[in-house]
């Protein structure tokens, strides 16, 4: 082998292990994301969402889901399905923090969060986070587990998906059909 060969292939080798190296420092600094709930909405008998000290409960009711306490208005199903497709499969991504003095920095301690707590058949909590708004990125926000310190980013924002008010998860009934006079009771 000449020594041009020699040295062409050390540059190569060098290369190839730049490479590598180069790739296992990259690995670092992918964001790994999980799901912050593994609940299926089939398993939901009922969730609760407050945020300082107004809440609300939605719950299942044989087949329908209804507003606790609130029998004038009727639940938009769309709310229930933004929960299912939306709430449920939201993801945490990079932690920003373990440290719980800095919950209030991510609105995610218990008067500035956002806390939804699902429950099942058998009133078991099935999951409980707190969401909280985030200053810098609008369209993703922090969430902290409520038995754990940690606060993650999300990959989306979905706090506009959560609201207190009845009138967001539900709308008045329709009136009922006018009964208009009858044209053969008229007497000729």
């Amino acid at each position: 082998m000449t020594k041009s060969m020699k040295i062409l292939l050390g540059v190569l080798l060098l290369i190839i292990i730049l490479f590598f190296v180069s790739q296992s420092r990259q690995k670092r600094h992918f964001t790994q994301s999980s799901d912050v709930f593994t609940i299926s909405m089939d398993k939901v008998n009922r969730f609760d969402i407050q945020k300082d000290s107004i809440s609300i409960s939605i719950e299942r009711i044989d087949t329908t889901w209804q507003i606790a306490g609130n029998d004038s208005l009727l639940i938009q199903m769309n709310r229930i399905n933004d929960v299912e497709q939306k709430i449920l499969t939201v993801q945490r991504e990079s932690m920003v923090s373990n440290n719980s003095k800095k919950w209030k920095t991510f609105n995610v301690d218990d008067s500035l969060g956002l806390k939804i707590t699902f429950y099942g058949y058998t009133n078991e909590k099935l999951g409980e986070a707190i969401f909280g708004r985030s200053s810098s990125e609008w369209q993703r926000c922090y969430v902290r587990m409520v038995d754990e310190s940690e606060v993650y980013m999300t990959n989306e924002n979905v706090l506009n998906r959560l609201q207190t008010q009845p009138t967001f998860w539900g709308s008045k009934p329709p009136p009922p059909p006018k009964i208009e006079a009858s044209d053969s009771l008229q007497t000729f």
